[in-house]
């Protein structure tokens, strides 16, 4: 039996956001999800956490309605969804267990100064974590406080819609329209809060993930992954294959679907073998 496929979108996006990757791997079964307080799931009672999000992970795991064992493939927040599971929940990874491999796509800390140094680079980021800061703050603030709040939110679509800082060459209009479209659509709670986790993200117990094939996917382009990060990562990881798209920034999914979804299946079919997969 193939490993089916168990998509992990993230922070802006939803479900839909793998809709092209999953329709040039048809071969695989697949199923994506919306995370919590993206799309259609509701964010609920609970405070937003990295460790919340991989709760939910572990749940859809074990609630899947693909067969077999998945194999988990996580784009940047989902990516991290996928780390924090490994820590949280280890005994569902390995080759007799649930989950029998990870794609880690753009899988790392967001670090907005990595393509400006020094004051301007810190200067970068603080303006980019206010805006949603500011839409959260002022949506339910009077009629001056909601033109605000609107205004925050244009910005945050107007940013994600440009090529800089989100986006590498590869990137096409329709690519970017799709996911400032998604980003803007994301309730300003969770752009705060996530951006906030995300941009101090550090690497938990990643044994777990030694027990099973891992691909790491990443933007030759990116700007906004931590290299630091990323370069940690695969020292904790150092069976991990790894593949850099040229051109690339770090919105792989829609960017490159053809290039990330080839780099999947080469992984598939030469990593999760039939033994791997308890038969």
């Amino acid at each position: 039996m193939k490993p089916s496929l168990l998509f992990v979108h993230g922070l802006g996006a939803d479900g839909t956001y793998w809709g092209d990757v999953r329709s040039l791997l048809t071969r695989y079964e697949s199923y994506a999800y919306d995370q919590r307080g993206h799309g259609r799931s509701p964010l609920g009672d609970e405070t937003l956490t990295l460790d919340l999000l991989a709760r939910d992970l572990g749940a859809a795991v074990r609630n899947s309605p693909v067969p077999g064992p998945v194999v988990l493939v996580g784009h940047s927040a989902g990516g991290a969804a996928i780390l924090r599971l490994a820590a949280l929940e280890p005994a569902l990874f390995g080759p007799e267990s649930e989950i029998v491999g990870a794609v880690l796509v753009s899988a790392s800390r967001l670090d907005f100064r990595c393509s400006v140094s020094g004051y301007p680079g810190r200067l970068l980021e603080r303006s980019l974590l206010s805006l949603p800061r500011a839409a959260l703050r002022y949506e339910h603030g009077g009629p001056v406080g909601r033109l605000t709040a609107r205004g925050a939110m244009g910005a945050i679509r107007v940013i994600s819609g440009r090529s800089w800082p989100l986006y590498g060459p590869k990137a096409s209009a329709g690519a970017r329209r799709e996911f400032s479209t998604l980003l803007a659509r994301t309730p300003p709670h969770t752009l705060s809060v996530m951006l906030e986790l995300l941009s101090d993200f550090s690497l938990p117990d990643l044994a777990a993930l030694r027990r099973v094939p891992v691909l790491t996917v990443t933007g030759e382009r990116d700007r906004i992954a931590s290299h630091e990060y990323l370069r940690k990562l695969s020292e904790e990881l150092p069976s991990a294959r790894s593949a850099v798209i040229p051109r690339a920034g770090h919105v792989l999914p829609l960017e490159c679907p053809a290039d990330l979804s080839g780099e999947i299946r080469k992984f598939l079919e030469t990593s999760t073998t039939p033994k791997e997969h308890g038969q």
